[in-house]
């Protein structure tokens, strides 16, 4: 007797909002599913790209930092108390970050669409999980991989910097207030994680789109800078939609960080629903 492959329309996202319809889904559909989202996620988060991504942002945020260092060699005299903090921060503000940010974020798994494609890997796979199954485990493993590749990479930069600096940091005296550096920080991470799973994205769309591998890496960093030279040569009120303001929101953002992650949803969301509509036209006769 053959059997006969239901996919279901819905994405995952809006499932909790409606009544829980999959639950009726036969028990090993469901658990096919759940592997689909994780098999994908785990080839996002652990593959050659990923670790490079990781890799490349310590490597970039130590070369933007290298005046410092060799300062400090120098003059090897006591830093002041936080100095491990002031050093990344700065670091973040520099246009060598601004350079990595698109190229790092497009490094995961911005291609894993074309890839399945073009090897035909999608026929075998489409049949057992599903359309929206797929589309939605792709999504979500690209916009998580491309987020969080910058995430750790500052994360685990920070703590390179504290073990290698803080030993020498003066300490801070009684009558004084420690700075929260890192607290500073954690903003910018959560700010530099939906950059990047934006950006991831945007390049994932556009490689299916085009069927361009080429175009996955190259868009992120083709469109983050158009938007940049628009701002700082055309549009001098466009602040919305300029990079430097998403790392660094001033005073005009309503909900200051809030507010940009905010708008960093919402074209999240718009690049996610146009590639869902071009995913859906490609496979339609797989």
């Amino acid at each position: 007797m053959c059997e006969h492959r239901h996919d279901y329309a819905m994405p995952v996202f809006l499932r909790p909002f409606f009544f829980p319809f999959h639950l009726l889904r036969p028990k090993r559909m469901r658990s096919m599913n759940k592997y689909v989202l994780t098999s994908d996620i785990q080839r996002a988060l652990t593959g050659r790209g990923f670790l490079i991504g990781i890799a490349s942002m310590i490597i970039v945020i130590t070369f933007s930092s290298i005046e410092d260092f060799i300062e400090i060699i120098r003059n090897p005299l006591p830093l002041e108390n936080g100095y491990h903090g002031q050093l990344i921060m700065t670091a973040l503000s520099s246009d060598t970050i601004t350079l990595a940010l698109p190229i790092l974020s497009a490094l995961p798994f911005t291609t894993a669409f074309v890839d399945d494609v073009k090897s035909g890997f999608i026929k075998q796979f489409l049949y057992r999980s599903g359309r929206s199954s797929y589309i939605s485990g792709k999504l979500l493993a690209c916009g998580l991989s491309g987020g969080m590749v910058l995430f750790l990479g500052i994360l685990i930069t920070y703590g390179l910097f504290m073990l290698m600096f803080m030993p020498m940091e003066l300490a801070i005296d009684v009558t004084e207030i420690s700075q929260p550096y890192f607290s500073k920080i954690v903003p910018k991470l959560l700010l530099l994680f939906f950059i990047g799973a934006f950006l991831s994205l945007f390049g994932f769309t556009l490689a299916a789109l085009t069927m361009n591998k080429y175009i996955a890496y190259a868009s992120p960093f083709i469109f983050y800078y158009l938007l940049i030279i628009l701002k700082e040569r055309y549009f001098d009120s466009l602040y919305v939609l300029y990079p430097k303001e998403w790392l660094f929101p001033s005073e005009v953002w309503m909900f200051g960080h809030y507010g940009v992650i905010i708008l960093l949803s919402i074209l999240i969301a718009v690049v996610s629903l146009i590639f869902t509509v071009v995913a859906q036209r490609r496979i339609a006769h797989v």
